[in-house]
């Protein structure tokens, strides 16, 4: 049995997951940030961790070299902008996890990419995790420390069959998934086949109830996208005194 990612479902205060800690469970999902040349700023407002990207081989990234001790977790999200997961794609990724990972403290490989014919069960899926199970392992060993790698999936209805990802992720070793998706049923499924690796649940939050509702579900982490894009630092801010505020009790 595997140590669970998460020591509570609480939201007050800092966590621990994948062996980083984490000042909230609210993020900034990649798509924002999509090179990190915004880092500066956004730390500014309040996140418990920023994931820049995505990047692929075109876009490159302007990471600093190991930011400073005792700042926000920054994640980096990788893709190839091949079509497919073709052994060539496999082989962008492979480069990207090591361009990115000694800039960042956990790596995010991203398979929701409908456009270039990418899924979560896209043929290769098995291939592409048990590559970076290993080249994570090697690169972490010869840096000194574990640097987490996710993949980034779409979970799918809740009665539909797992994707092939998430089964990947288990069997290779990997330290958990990103999923989108804003049903709690099917992130509570995923989470407890997942079996204490950490899930990072993005996709239509817009409150702290929503928050509240993934982390119950089973969530490690939760991130959101567009009422930042849309609504700036005041929405995000909401959503923070949300969670940090003591739940009334009868």
């Amino acid at each position: 049995m595997r140590a669970r990612a998460r020591a509570s479902m609480q939201p007050r205060g800092p966590l621990t997951v994948m062996g980083l800690t984490f000042n909230n469970p609210l993020g900034l999902a990649a798509g924002v940030d999509r090179t990190g040349a915004l880092l500066p700023a956004l730390r500014a407002h309040g996140f418990g961790h920023i994931e820049i990207g995505t990047i692929t081989p075109e876009t490159g990234h302007a990471l600093p070299r190991r930011p400073p001790v005792s700042r926000v977790p920054i994640g980096a999200n990788i893709a190839s902008s091949r079509l497919g997961l073709d052994a060539q794609v496999i082989e962008d990724y492979d480069s990207l996890l090591r361009s990115v990972l000694p800039h960042c403290d956990y790596v995010v490989a991203n398979l929701s990419a409908p456009g270039l014919g990418r899924n979560g069960n896209t043929p290769g899926v098995d291939a592409l995790a048990r590559r970076l199970s290993v080249v994570r392992d090697v690169l972490s060993a010869v840096g000194g420390r574990h640097v987490p790698v996710l993949l980034k999936l779409e979970a799918g209805p809740s009665s539909a069959s797992f994707p092939a990802a998430i089964m990947a992720t288990r069997s290779s070793g990997l330290d958990g998934v990103v999923l989108v998706s804003d049903c709690t049923r099917r992130l509570g499924q995923i989470c407890a086949y997942l079996d204490g690796l950490a899930v990072v649940s993005v996709g239509g939050v817009t409150s702290a109830d929503d928050v509240k509702a993934r982390l119950a579900a089973g969530a490690a982490l939760v991130q959101v996208h567009r009422i930042f894009a849309t609504g700036g630092a005041k929405r995000v801010r909401r959503i923070l005194d949300g969670i940090s505020r003591p739940e009334c009790r009868a």
